[in-house]
């Protein structure tokens, strides 16, 4: 890794704190996953193609959707670190979150609406990214108690409105093909677990729904290499390795710019507290019903 002065030595540093609770808890299996070299150009077209099928939150976004969002956002960080899932899927349920905000079905005095996405779609990203995901009523929702029948119907809603396209492209597909492009085998795991961090961070600013995820995954890989490139002396990185074809150079240099003013994920709940509030919730409490039906996405709105 390069080390281009005080710049690059705060820069990461924000990313290697302990403060963020992220390094700890990190998926042995993820990384390696990561760690794997993958250079096939097949495979990485066939990502490419998939990731140009994306629906993401159109500008100018209204303030009480960022505000909603952000806590959405930050409830999956608490939630992924109690349940110890992969940043992938962490990142995946934020795909869907803003694939299903995009169709503005949800209103803004719809608070309890936005908590139950948030749980329905980090459930429904477990179940596509995990050897086991965390039955529906693990799933914590502080202030509302859902019933595992109503985020049920909820992740039926999601899935409907997404038409079932649940395979999104998430710039962890993309790291296998680009970390290996530009950095030997004995550095690896802390350059993949600096990169997986830089990933979930881009997750809580929404200027970065508008990017390709393969342009996020360049854009984080490069920021871990270097963190004073200039637009001229990136371009000459991407130049150098056979993946340079596939990517438009303005715009990585542009996520790039982005990355460097990112601040990491913290998780904001103690997992003792997290599991404290699952363990003191009485029997029979009275859980938040919602009546879906034909009319749900009316009921939403």
């Amino acid at each position: 890794m390069a080390d281009s002065g005080s710049r690059s030595t705060v820069s990461l540093e924000r990313f290697l704190s302990q403060d963020t609770a992220l390094a700890e808890d990190e998926d042995e299996d993820e990384l390696n996953e990561y760690e794997s070299s993958t250079q096939d150009e097949e495979y990485l077209r066939i990502l490419l193609d998939r990731e140009r099928d994306r629906n993401h939150i159109r500008s100018p976004v209204d303030d009480w959707i960022k505000v909603a969002r952000s806590e959405a956002i930050q409830w999956i960080i608490n939630t992924r670190a109690f349940f110890r899932l992969r940043f992938h899927t962490a990142y995946l349920s934020v795909i869907y979150i803003d694939r299903f905000l995009s169709k503005g079905l949800i209103s803004s005095d719809k608070n309890w609406a936005i908590r139950l996405l948030s749980v329905a779609c980090l459930s429904l990203a477990a179940k596509m990214t995990q050897l086991k995901a965390p039955a529906l009523s693990q799933f914590p929702a502080e202030e509302y108690n859902f019933e595992s029948n109503t985020i049920h119907r909820m992740e039926l809603l999601v899935s409907t409105t997404l038409d079932w396209r649940m395979h999104s492209v998430t710039p962890f597909n993309f790291i296998s093909c680009f970390i290996p492009c530009f950095c030997n085998e004995s550095s690896n795991r802390e350059f993949v677990s600096l990169t997986t961090q830089i990933l979930l961070a881009t997750t809580k600013d929404i200027n970065f729904v508008g990017y390709r995820s393969s342009t996020i995954a360049m854009a984080a890989t490069l920021m871990v290499i270097d963190q004073n490139l200039t637009k001229e002396s990136l371009e000459m990185k991407l130049k150098s390795i056979w993946l340079n074809r596939f990517l438009d150079h303005g715009d990585v240099y542009g996520c790039y710019c982005r990355i460097l003013e990112l601040e990491p994920v913290k998780v904001t709940v103690s997992k003792a507290d997290l599991a404290t509030s699952l363990e003191n919730l009485p029997t029979g409490t009275k859980r938040m019903r919602l009546a879906f039906n034909e009319c749900e996405k009316k009921q939403l709105s």
